[in-house]
């Protein structure tokens, strides 16, 4: 689906990624924040892009094939790519940082809670409207922009993304291990109580004694980056789990 001759170097595949994951950002965080009533700043990274969502356009826009035949043919090609992008996602998420972003074991017809085929079937009819409406006006803006700023800007993002994906890596790997060391107080701690702390760490702390320890622990320390970014991703992503 991509005009190779258009787009053929990493720095305009880039370009594409960081406008979707973008694009993902505000559609998240308007729904989730319509749905809360309150501000929600969607996102795993501290910057304002869900990268599924670039990795999930990127990859139907490389794979589907130029001669698709029908819209019915695209259609089905772009769910089943989307699917795949959502649960290799879900799953590096787990295997990485034992961490549970989004959990659709509720939802009708799912595989393993981390994607569903009502979910995956919604994805599809976004990524068809993107792809014959969308696109080629995102493809016209790209272009515009880098001939704007001489090719400056993907590689200024490129290096402000890669700080960020560094950074939250670190944090979320100490932080996590920080977390888990003043939870497991006890070996002889039922582990459901554990993981009902780990869930709900740092979301009214003060209104539980058995966690004051932890509470206590952070009032000692200077406020942190590395403890802002988890405590924000706890409180916006409900089904939120350390799964170890």
């Amino acid at each position: 689906m991509l005009n190779l001759d258009l787009h053929n170097t990493f720095f305009q595949l880039f370009m594409i990624f960081i406008v979707y994951s973008m694009i993902g950002w505000l559609w998240e965080s308007f729904f989730c924040s319509f749905k809360a009533k309150h501000f929600v700043y969607r996102g795993f990274l501290l910057g304002p892009y869900c990268p599924v969502y670039g990795f999930g356009v990127l990859s139907v826009l490389l794979l589907v094939p130029k001669e698709y035949g029908t819209l019915l043919n695209l259609y089905f090609n772009i769910v089943v790519i989307v699917t795949i992008v959502e649960y290799v996602t879900s799953f590096l998420l787990e295997k990485l940082f034992s961490m549970e972003l989004w959990d659709y074991k509720e939802v009708p017809l799912n595989i393993h809670g981390r994607v569903a085929v009502p979910v995956s079937i919604f994805w599809g009819v976004g990524c068809l409207f993107l792809i014959k409406v969308i696109h080629p006006e995102i493809e016209k803006l790209i272009g515009f922009l880098n001939a704007e700023t001489n090719g400056w800007l993907p590689l200024i993002l490129f290096v402000l993304f890669g700080l960020d994906a560094l950074t939250t890596f670190i944090f979320t790997m100490t932080t996590k291990k920080e977390v888990e060391h003043l939870v497991d107080t006890s070996d002889s701690e039922n582990a459901v109580i554990k993981e009902y702390r780990l869930k709900h760490l740092f979301i009214n702390a003060e209104e539980s004694l058995s966690r004051q320890s932890i509470l206590s622990h952070l009032k000692t320390k200077k406020p942190h980056l590395k403890h802002r970014n988890l405590q924000r991703i706890v409180k916006n992503y409900p089904n939120f789990k350390l799964k170890k």
